[in-house]
């Protein structure tokens, strides 16, 4: 059964009377035939809470400027921490109980917008692996992706020996120079004793950031973050320099550069199953500014952050209990949030990329099937995120195609890299003419 959309005049209001929503029963997923054409519910953020009319659940989270989330997460999680850690995260939690959500007012994903066939342009589509195999390696993952200023792509991800995805994770890159269309032989960045892994890259000019996950024991809950920049377009880079020593730390997508000058890095924990927000003032030094979580059984992690015109910054998150995508905002440049809520489109527990175009517009990339990680589609909104075109695939078949990066070209071309079966990873070429020939 398909979701029903709300007509436009549920959407709660600021001063509405209707902002107690009840519990429902979820409907099943769609399959992914039906995928491309599947209706979406409004979702609106008010006073700190998303609202979503007829609500499918009720959560209880909580978002504050440091600390983890819940005691019922900690309970679970505490036989993995060491017991000189335990004061100090008690104390984070009795902050976190105390404290009050953001206060936000924005209407997301209130109903499917009217493409607009662009008069000037035939659309464009081009998919390409960046590499079919990599010697020694039986598997590949996380792609990021970024743009120079001359048009050059620079691509990174983290390739394995196997057979678990930690075993020898290692971080590769590859250049595509500008005005060709064939990507070098990718190159060995890094690989040490722990393992490496979940590459983010970043670019303005000529410098480079690339952030990325080290893990040190046998899982992701014992990763922390590092980072490496570049002053010469990603061909040498600086030594790595620890972000923060949190343990479980990680990351998944580019920082944003937020009005005021400042960078705000979304990232995630993969410990205690929560978001992070790290501030820098100069790209360098980093400070945990926030965090975000919810219910134990659908964690939001690996958040994919834009700002929007009017200084907003709108967020969607992975569900890890699979099902629905989490969207939240923020009024103060990511001190706060709002309580996370469906955004009213089906995530089965893989990331979803969300990008500003040059334009304005936002781009969302993600795996449209609230179960499996395919197909991979991409959805265009004009509006800030208020409604958005009937998606278009990207990737479609019995694999697995998810965790996406995007880039824009100076030419206006948009690039998606994603993890195609964790076999290689594939690099798509697309419009927005394109994006809106999807009726």
């Amino acid at each position: 059964m398909k979701r029903s959309r709300s007509s436009p005049e549920q959407i709660v209001g600021r001063h509405s009377s209707h902002a107690k929503v009840g519990r429902a029963s979820r409907p099943p997923s769609v399959p992914c035939a039906q995928a491309a054409s599947r209706p979406r519910r409004p979702t609106h953020l008010m006073y700190g809470c998303l609202v979503p009319p007829h609500s499918d659940h009720g959560l209880s989270a909580h978002a504050t400027r440091s600390g983890t989330n819940g005691l019922s997460r900690l309970a679970k999680r505490l036989p993995l921490l060491l017991a000189a850690a335990l004061p100090l995260l008690l104390v984070q939690c009795t902050a976190n109980l105390l404290s009050n959500y953001g206060d936000v007012d924005l209407i997301f994903n209130a109903g499917t917008a009217a493409s607009v066939p662009a008069a000037d342009a035939d659309p464009i589509f081009v998919s390409a692996p960046i590499f079919d195999t990599l010697s020694g390696r039986v598997g590949s993952h996380a792609p990021t992706l970024t743009a120079l200023p001359d048009g050059t792509l620079l691509a990174a991800w983290y390739s394995y020996v196997g057979p678990d995805e930690l075993d020898g994770a290692a971080i590769y890159l590859a250049r595509r120079p500008a005005g060709t269309a064939e990507w070098e032989t990718p190159v060995l960045h890094i690989d040490r004793a722990a393992a490496d892994g979940n590459p983010v890259l970043y670019s303005e000019g000529d410098q480079v950031w690339l952030f990325q996950a080290v893990v040190v024991g046998t899982g992701w809950s014992t990763a922390h973050i590092e980072l490496q920049t570049s002053t010469d377009a990603g061909l040498t880079w600086s030594d790595p320099r620890i972000v923060d020593t949190r343990l479980g730390s990680n990351v998944r997508h580019p920082p944003v550069r937020l009005a005021d000058g400042s960078l705000l890095l979304p990232a995630y924990d993969d410990l205690f199953q929560q978001s992070l927000f790290y501030w820098s003032s100069d790209g360098a030094d980093w400070t945990l500014r926030s965090t975000l979580a919810t219910e134990a059984a659908h964690p939001a992690i690996q958040p994919s952050v834009v700002q929007l015109d009017d200084g907003k910054l709108l967020a969607v998150l992975r569900n890890a209990g699979r099902g629905w995508l989490w969207v939240t905002a923020s009024a103060d440049d990511g001190t706060s949030w709002a309580a996370p809520r469906d955004a009213g489109f089906a995530n089965p527990a893989s990331p979803a990329c969300l990008t500003r175009l040059a334009n304005g517009d936002l781009l969302l990339v993600l795996n449209d099937d609230s179960e499996v990680r395919q197909p991979l589609v991409a959805t265009l909104s004009t509006d800030a995120g208020r409604t958005w075109l009937t998606p278009r695939i990207i990737a479609a078949g019995s694999g697995s195609y998810a965790y996406s990066a995007v880039a824009q070209t100076p030419d206006g071309l948009i690039h998606v890299a994603y993890s195609d079966d964790r076999e290689r990873i594939t690099h798509v070429t697309l419009n927005t003419a394109w994006l809106n020939a999807g009726g």
